[in-house]
């Protein structure tokens, strides 16, 4: 049989109309994007109301960090009673910290105001001056007298207790600590006014011996270089050291005091 292009040419369209009608169903069907922003509208992204959304949600953020950030060391602490302003200086706070890393027993206690020449702004009632070497009675002192004295207890007392005694030291036994009064035959006032000194009238040692600060008897050897050794070194932290010969109010204790001096004043 022959054919004619005429029915050639009626066969492929036949055919291709077919095919066409094949393929057309999976090019129509939709694609589901999973992802959230193909179901957002264009009409939507491109509004102006969300734009400044954005733009305030993203200045939120800088508004945070511009208000102050209040961190160690200028941290402040509150005070007894509160109220505005009634905070503790951060040098203050830094000294408390070098207290608890001594291992010195204490407790802030409300401001000392007794006169214009009395009192201390941020007083501790300290305890003892390290874990193992108790103070009685509790002393109120400023927070850097108790620092130094601590540090002269744990690094001068206590090891020349172990070097002569072959003991530890149990307590430190004091005999006045803030105390509003003047020096004796003075107008000046004590630094005992303001928490700045301390007075140490004896030494007991873990194996029970009671050393007192006096002139010892012309045989107290080990005695005698005892108390001269721990005098000697309170010299090089303390601004005054008084003791037994300086004069007959200072013949039986240390006195100890911070005060600012062109040279210390070792008696």
């Amino acid at each position: 049989m022959r054919r004619t292009p005429l029915a050639g040419l009626a066969a492929l369209t036949v055919c291709s109309a077919l095919l066409s009608g094949c393929l057309m169903p999976e090019l129509l069907v939709p694609y589901a994007d999973p992802s959230p922003t193909a179901a957002v509208p264009v009409a939507q992204v491109d509004a102006p109301q969300p734009v400044v959304q954005t733009q305030q949600a993203m200045a939120q953020p800088q508004q945070a960090m511009a208000q102050p950030v209040f961190g160690f060391p200028n941290v402040t602490k509150p005070l007894f009673g509160g109220g505005a302003g009634n905070f503790m200086p951060a040098e203050e706070v830094q000294c408390r910290q070098q207290l608890k890393r001594l291992g010195v027993s204490f407790r802030d206690i409300p401001r000392i105001r007794d006169s214009e020449s009395c009192g201390i702004d941020y007083p501790v009632e300290v305890r003892s001056l390290g874990r193992t070497i108790a103070l009685k009675p509790a002393a109120k002192l400023n927070c850097a007298m108790a620092v130094e004295a601590a540090l002269w207890a744990q690094r001068d007392l206590a090891p020349a207790a172990r070097t002569r005694y072959l003991s530890g030291i149990a307590e430190v036994r004091q005999m006045s600590s803030y105390s509003c009064r003047k020096i004796a035959g003075s107008r000046s006032m004590s630094e005992h006014s303001k928490g700045n000194a301390l007075d140490i009238g004896a030494i007991k040692l873990k194996n029970g011996r009671l050393i007192s600060v006096h002139r010892p008897g012309p045989f107290a050897f080990r005695e005698r270089s005892f108390l001269r050794k721990v005098r000697g070194e309170a010299c090089g932290r303390f601004g005054t050291v008084l003791g037994p010969g300086y004069n007959r109010a200072h013949a039986d204790h240390f006195h100890l005091d911070l005060k600012q001096r062109r040279s210390v004043a070792c008696h």
